[in-house]
Formats: structure tokens, C-alpha cells, sequence
């Protein structure tokens, strides 16, 4: 029975960072130029091809892809993504805030003291489900409880929201189906890039097609804890715990308050 063992999830969370060129004595109030924009294609392709076979995606979303990183970059360059200035002794003290009750310190260190997180907006993160895939063990009944486990992050005020939407071309979040994970037993995996001030600028997740509705259910809520930016907790019994029997129904505490703090932090290294 699937449920009575335990499943590692071995998910593969890989950020990268693709920054835009910068040139000697450049003004802040410049426009993304065309050879900026083809530079950012040209990173993009060679981090990607870095990850092959183990990360591989269809041309489509990586025009997509691509696209998103370009849009941060005019972002960047217009002053509309600025990261926040927080003093050393304030980011000990909301890491010392977070050591209470959250894996906040734990996740860290795995991460090599890296924040990674979107930016705080108005606008939702607009997420993606791939609808139909000639994937073996698909099945469009695994449709509805992916959505559902994106849009339960949003009982946590985190200044970021999921929104689900129907066109991939418009989304920040897309949501793909594998029957071949590129770990044995993987029932997950989550890839992110972020911009050149380091907020995140697309996330790409995949689901096995393996398992039961309720592991991939529960295997969506965990990724999409990755998309905000989480990393694993060392308890069993969180969403974001590393290993996982598949049936985790609901975010604990330690995932909210996790989840709570890090969006608290300025992306990037921690010094």
C-alpha cells in the first residue's frame, strides 16, 4: 500500500539567478535593449542546458520562460523591483523571531543562507495546470486537487497569492505531468529562476503521473510551497517535510510560520 510507506520525495529544487548585463557608467532609467534581451536568452539557455537530462521542457514554455526573465529585468532597470534595505541587527532579530515554532533556521542553512521569494505586489501569481497530457496514469481527476493545493497557500498572509489560470501564456507558474521522474520514486520536482535583484521570476513544476490522487494532491502542496520560496522542514509531520507517507491533508503551523517569516526577509544572501 503506498500510503503505509514512506515516499521521499527527493524533490529537486533548483534556483537559478540570470542577471541582467550590466554596462560601465549604464543609467538606471535605461530600456531593456535588444542585445539585453538577447543576453538574458543566451544565460538562460546555457543554465538550462546545464540541467539537461535531469530538467527538460518543451520550447514553448521556454520562450515563455525567457520572456518572464526579460520582463523582470525592465522591471529592474525601471527601479519598480527594488529589493528592501534591512539592517544586519534587524535580520537577526527576525531570524531569532523565527526560531520559535518554524524550520525557518533549518531551511536556511540548506539553502546556503539564501533568501528566494517572490516580491510582495498586488498582482497574483498566476498559476498554470496542464489540462490534459498523454503522460501514462494521467487523469484529469488529479486536475481539480492540484489547483486546490496552490490556492491553500493563500490562507497564509504572505503579501503573495496564486491565482489559477486557464492560458499558460500568461502565466508566472506552470504545472506539468511526467511518468518519468528523473529520481526512482520522485513524486515531485520544482524549477525557479529568479531576476537580477533575486525575487523569483517563473517557477516550472512537475508531477509524477504514478501515484494516487491523494499523494498528488499532497505532492502539490509541497511544490507549491517550493514555488514561494521554502525549502524542506526536518519534521515528518509538515507539508514541507522532505519525506513524506502521502497524506499530509493540510498546512501545519511550522509550514505557516515558516512560510510567514521568510517573507519577512530580503531575497538573496544573508550576511
Amino acid at each position: 500500500m503506498l500510503g503505509a510507506v514512506v515516499v521521499a520525495l527527493v524533490t529537486f529544487v533548483a534556483t537559478q539567478v540570470v542577471a541582467l548585463p550590466r554596462r560601465a557608467g549604464a543609467l538606471p532609467d535605461r530600456v531593456l535593449s535588444g542585445r539585453d534581451s538577447a543576453a538574458i536568452a543566451t544565460q538562460y539557455r546555457v543554465q538550462v542546458d546545464g540541467r539537461r537530462p535531469v530538467y527538460d521542457l518543451s520550447p514553448w514554455l521556454a520562450d515563455i520562460q525567457i520572456a518572464r526573465l526579460q520582463a523582470a529585468a525592465e522591471r529592474d532597470i525601471a527601479g519598480r523591483d527594488p529589493v528592501p534595505s534591512i539592517a544586519p541587527d534587524s535580520v537577526r532579530a527576525l531570524l531569532a523571531a523565527g526560531d520559535h515554532g518554524t524550520y525557518l533556521r533549518a531551511m536556511l542553512v540548506e539553502d546556503g543562507n539564501v533568501v528566494t521569494r517572490w516580491r510582495a505586489s498586488g498582482d497574483a501569481i498566476r498559476v498554470w495546470v496542464q489540462p490534459h497530457s498523454t503522460e501514462a496514469g494521467f487523469s484529469p481527476d488529479v486536475i481539480s486537487p492540484t489547483r486546490r493545493a496552490f490556492t491553500a497557500w493563500n490562507e497564509v498572509a504572505l503579501g503573495v497569492t496564486f491565482e489559477i489560470v486557464d492560458d499558460s501564456t500568461i502565466a508566472d507558474v506552470h504545472v506539468t505531468w511526467s511518468a518519468h521522474m528523473p529520481g526512482g520514486r520522485q513524486l515531485g520536482t520544482t524549477f525557479r529562476m529568479t531576476g537580477g535583484t533575486g525575487w523569483i521570476a517563473f517557477a516550472h513544476v512537475i508531477l509524477s503521473t504514478s501515484y494516487d490522487i491523494y499523494t498528488v494532491q499532497n505532492t502539490a502542496r509541497h511544490e507549491a510551497g517550493h514555488v514561494l520560496g521554502l525549502g524542506h522542514s526536518p519534521d515528518d509531520a509538515d507539508i514541507m517535510a522532505a519525506a513524506t507517507e502521502g497524506r499530509q491533508y493540510q498546512l501545519t503551523a511550522a509550514d505557516r510560520g515558516t512560510a510567514t517569516w521568510l517573507y519577512h526577509l530580503p531575497p538573496g544572501k544573508l550576511r
